[in-house]
């Protein structure tokens, strides 16, 4: 009789070791096959659950999203409508060894979109449902115009993870956060 294993133990392991591979080699190396010898079997250990490396990559930045989001709803918690757009726009996550290697896999994902629809059409419905939550937040921060606000907004947040990715020293969170909000305060609130 067949062993149960549980699935999302499983999935999380595969997370866990796709992090410490493209901590060690880079977001570049992470293959089905590296992920298998990191976790010390075969590839069917893998392609089981994952048949491929887009969806690698996605099984770890779907677990990142799920715990970002759980950060910032705490974060946000008890703010301002005018607080929440700006804590939504200029929040980043507690710094760690895993965010670096996220921020990779992130960057990973925008350079393959075109050549991999997996990866593209996933790219494609987080930046939709993101703007989405944006547009709900500047509309209830009472900006003259949500539509600019939210993508100003959005502006500002991706391209502080290239910037970050570029630079980190010269573009840290603080210095994007101070930029990211100095803009946001100059766009006008409705009268």
């Amino acid at each position: 009789m067949p062993k149960d294993i549980d699935r999302e133990a499983r999935l999380q392991a595969i997370a866990e070791a796709t992090i410490r591979v493209a901590r060690t080699s880079g977001a570049n190396a992470v293959t089905i096959r590296a992920v298998a010898r990191e976790l010390g079997g075969s590839t069917t250990l893998v392609t089981n659950y994952l048949p491929s490396r887009s969806e690698l990559i996605l099984n770890v930045l779907d677990r990142a999203s799920a715990r970002w989001r759980a950060e910032y709803e705490g974060a946000a918690d008890g703010l301002s409508a005018a607080e929440r757009f700006e804590a939504l726009v200029s929040w980043e996550p507690e710094p760690d060894e895993v965010e670096p290697v996220l921020r990779a896999l992130i960057l990973e994902i925008v350079a393959n979109a075109e050549t991999e629809p997996a990866l593209r059409d996933a790219l494609r419905r987080e930046s939709e449902s993101y703007r989405a939550v944006l547009h709900e937040a500047a509309r209830e921060a009472g900006y003259a115009d949500p539509a600019l606000a939210t993508e100003l907004g959005y502006l500002l947040l991706r391209g502080s993870y290239f910037a970050n990715a570029e630079d980190p020293a010269h573009w840290h969170p603080a210095r994007t956060r101070e930029i990211t909000l100095s803009a946001l305060r100059a766009l006008p609130q409705a009268r």
